[in-house]
């Protein structure tokens, strides 16, 4: 029952752009698991998308596949129900709307699904039939359209609040000051993702000062790399290496702004590095060959 919790709240992580890597590392969830939950929040994505770009019965393939083989998949049968009734010009039964409530109960879900889907901007849509419309018109003295049904949708849009993530993580820092290096690293995180840099960088600096957090560095590397202060990402990446001369990341950090600004040279170094650490990988020695070979050319 609380997986089903914690799958949902790093569902809506990610749609908030939290990147997989700090998700992992900082929730100690496999990245295999994350990548998982991803597809999971593009399939909800692609339900919600199909009803514009008329792939509704793909759709409800896709997920009633997905419901069949997954034990937790309460949220994709709603959407499910809600992609049918949509196709169909129905309602949900209360019948089945009644299921849906025992079995959110059941395997402990505890938020109301319909606020899960707005939360991720996947909610499907009810049509407003004809009779509706008609109604709505003669009661403003008009007269109704020669049409049978008339189809409205209707949805709000739920933008992802970064600020609202700030205001959360800040507060249960403050709750509890004791081991609060993962929040304080998601924290950093959201700054960024809200367009706060320099409160970002403050954050994760003053981290690294207190706890040498090496996933501090690696966030202040991405962040100077996306911010397009390569230097910097490279003065931050060599000094996390110093501290941590086996890691893997930092060096593929670095092979990304070297491909940037198309220095060969550093990859083939860098690439030379992760080998050293992890000889048994063919994948890397492929892609040492591939620069080498290119080099040549």
């Amino acid at each position: 029952m609380i997986r089903l919790n914690e799958t949902e709240e790093i569902i809506r992580l990610i749609h908030k752009g939290f990147d997989l890597e700090l998700l992992s590392f900082e929730l100690d969830v496999p990245i295999e698991q994350l990548e998982e939950d991803k597809k999971r929040l593009e399939l909800r994505q692609f339900a919600k998308e199909s009803i514009n770009n008329g792939k509704i019965a793909e759709a409800v393939n896709r997920l009633n596949d997905f419901v069949k083989n997954t034990d937790n998949g309460i949220i994709e049968k709603t959407m499910l129900l809600k992609l049918e009734a949509y196709a169909n010009r129905t309602n949900i039964s209360e019948e089945n709307l009644q299921k849906i409530e025992e079995e959110r109960k059941r395997l402990g879900l505890f938020s109301n699904i319909d606020k899960v889907l707005e939360e991720l901007q996947v909610q499907i849509p009810k049509r407003k039939r004809s009779n509706i419309r008609k109604k709505e018109k003669q009661n403003m003295g008009e007269q109704p359209s020669q049409e049978e049904y008339v189809e409205e949708v209707q949805e709000e849009t739920v933008k992802p609040d970064y600020e609202e993530i700030i205001n959360k993580y800040k507060t249960e820092i403050e709750s509890n000051s004791q081991n609060t290096q993962e929040k304080r690293n998601l924290l950093a995180f959201a700054y960024f993702r809200a367009g706060r840099i320099d409160e970002a960088r403050d954050e994760l600096m003053t981290l690294i000062e207190e706890t040498n957090s090496y996933m501090a560095y690696r966030q202040l590397v991405h962040i100077e790399k996306v911010e397009g202060n390569f230097e910097d990402a490279k003065l931050w990446a060599y000094e996390a290496l110093d501290k941590f001369p086996n890691s893997i990341e930092i060096r593929e950090q670095l092979i990304s702004i070297a491909r940037i600004e198309k220095d060969d040279q550093e990859i083939i170094k860098q690439l030379k590095d992760i080998i050293s650490i992890e000889p048994e990988s063919e994948k890397n020695r492929k892609r040492l060959q591939s620069m080498i070979d290119k080099g040549e050319r």
